[in-house]
């Protein structure tokens, strides 16, 4: 009995040991909460006769359990029209189209109301059921429903899509939604068939011209004009979708009167729909169509775009200015934004020379449909990826914070600046002055130290001695002196938590009593 309490307090001087020393977190959220999302996905299952946990597996491919109740300021014409947490679209088959018609309501209440939209993508999914022969109570029969649901175009990226959605059932998990809830999805054991994706369908579309990029095969039917007329590529057209990856694919490749050369994930893929020598219909002017290469963003004007996808969409501009000649600056790597209105001026004017904020305010710019993408889009730090230059008024004349907090800048005698801030805290914003761009300051090399012998150092004779190297201190760039240099402050010392120490000195202390206690009382063992 006493050795089993002394191995019970072992462990959980261990079990403290690793819960407070090694950084990892303990998950104490409820088990099976349930809230107003998983109450929608429970609701529309059964309303439309198909399995729950399908449902929740499309919702999680298409990133669409995080969507808000309600999408208020939707922009009708400007974005790829996507609907809810299956993200209803114009696809091969337009499910936006067809939700609408069986839930009895608009498309724009769709777009705008996620728990509505989930009903009646629900009930779609049901309709392809009933024709494919899926069964409730068999989630393997619904594969060809959803290959029909996913809207691609080919063949290949439509079985793509399935095996997307049949791994998730199989691996289950815990899925974060809208508000901070969290939908379970439990494992299923399903055909290996289903769940793993090793058809080499998609290895030999090797059309894409740029290395690495996944082709989609678009027709032009009504989508785009084979050739460039005569004209010569000298410009890039930087867009967003207004949706995610899988809606705004399966729109681009068939949704008539609109199309792209390339398309950029949030986590930096790539997939190109049309060759390069072809004019994609994306400006909403044909001129510029004639003369740009176009590339959407996965994503939304009024949102941050991540750092992923802005190092994939440099890269992508980069080897296009190589390529073609294109001149690195704000004329000619320019947003849907900033081209002109056939409408109000014309078609082959100069793009708009504003800040972002006046071009997308100006009725003169923006294509025919007045488009405002790619909203937050950061030139001032994007343009130098790309050894180019940002306008003076991509940027305000007060430094600011990077969308991740690396960089400051600010524009400065007509050119724009930016500062790294790699040192601790990175870039602070301030609310009415200069954000404060924390970097770490570089430290003169300390003289070398005599290496040890085994009788010791030169310095003392039979003393071993090992030096631990010095830190660098941590400086603050306010970036009102952006020229130089930034004042040294007071260099930061790592603190260390208080209650962390105790705890990890109790534990040592335990550890040390029972050892004793060990080597006093119990016998040796052969």
């Amino acid at each position: 009995m006493q050795h089993r309490a002394r191995v019970s307090a072992g462990v959980l001087a261990l079990g403290l040991l690793a819960a407070c020393g090694s950084g990892a977190e303990v998950d104490r959220s409820p088990l099976s909460p349930v809230g107003s999302v998983a109450s929608a996905l429970s609701s529309s299952a059964s309303k439309a006769n198909v399995p729950r946990d399908l449902l929740v597996a499309i919702a999680k491919v298409e990133d669409g359990l995080g969507l808000p109740a309600e999408r208020l300021g939707i922009d009708i014409d400007n974005e790829v029209p996507a609907a809810g947490p299956l993200q209803l679209r114009r696809g091969k088959l337009d499910t936006l189209r067809r939700g609408a018609e069986l839930s009895g309501v608009s498309e724009v209440d769709l777009r705008m109301y996620s728990d509505l939209a989930l009903e009646a993508g629900a009930l779609v999914l049901a309709e392809l059921g009933a024709k494919t022969g899926a069964r409730a109570d068999d989630l393997a029969s619904w594969s060809t429903a959803i290959a029909e649901m996913s809207g691609f175009a080919d063949e290949a990226h439509r079985e793509s899509y399935v095996h997307q959605d049949f791994a998730t059932l199989a691996r289950g998990g815990r899925f974060e939604a809208r508000d901070g809830e969290i939908v379970v999805l439990p494992r299923h054991d399903l055909p290996p068939s289903l769940t793993l994706d090793v058809s080499p369908r998609l290895r030999p579309l090797a059309n894409a011209e740029y290395a690495g990029a996944e082709w989609f095969p678009t027709s032009c039917n009504q989508k785009c004009t084979p050739g460039r007329g005569g004209f010569k590529i000298d410009l890039v057209l930087v867009h967003d979708t207004e949706g995610n990856w899988n809606a705004s694919v399966a729109t681009l490749q068939n949704d008539p009167d609109k199309s792209v050369q390339y398309i950029i994930d949030v986590d930096g893929r790539v997939g190109q729909f049309v060759t390069e020598d072809t004019t994609a219909w994306h400006a909403g002017n044909f001129n510029f169509n004639q003369r740009s290469v176009g590339i959407e963003h996965v994503g939304y004007a009024t949102k941050p775009y991540p750092e992923a996808q802005y190092v994939s969409s440099a890269k992508l501009v980069d080897y296009l200015a190589k390529k073609y000649g294109i001149a690195r600056d704000r004329a000619h790597i320019v947003g849907h934004d900033q081209v002109p209105n056939g409408n109000k001026i014309a078609q082959a004017s100069a793009p708009c020379a504003s800040s972002p904020k006046e071009c997308q305010s100006n009725p003169n710019y923006g294509g025919s449909d007045k488009h405002t993408d790619p909203g937050i889009w950061e030139w001032a730090t994007y343009m130098p990826r790309i050894g180019g230059t940002a306008k003076c008024n991509d940027a305000s004349d007060r430094w600011t914070c990077s969308h991740d907090k690396t960089k400051a800048y600010r524009c400065s005698d007509g050119k724009v600046d930016v500062k790294t801030c790699d040192g601790n805290g990175g870039c602070q914003e301030a609310a009415d002055s200069d954000a404060t761009c924390n970097v770490a300051a570089t430290v003169s090399p300390t003289p070398e130290t005599p290496p040890a012998t085994e009788h010791g150092s030169e310095n003392e004779p039979g003393r071993s001695e090992t030096k631990t190297p010095a830190r660098a201190p941590t400086r603050r760039l306010n970036a009102v002196d952006a020229s130089s240099s930034c004042a040294l402050g007071v260099p930061g010392l790592a603190r260390t938590n208080g209650w962390h120490l105790a705890v990890v000195g109790a534990v040592m202390l335990l550890g040390t009593r029972l050892r004793r206690r060990r080597t006093t009382s119990w016998p040796d063992r052969a």
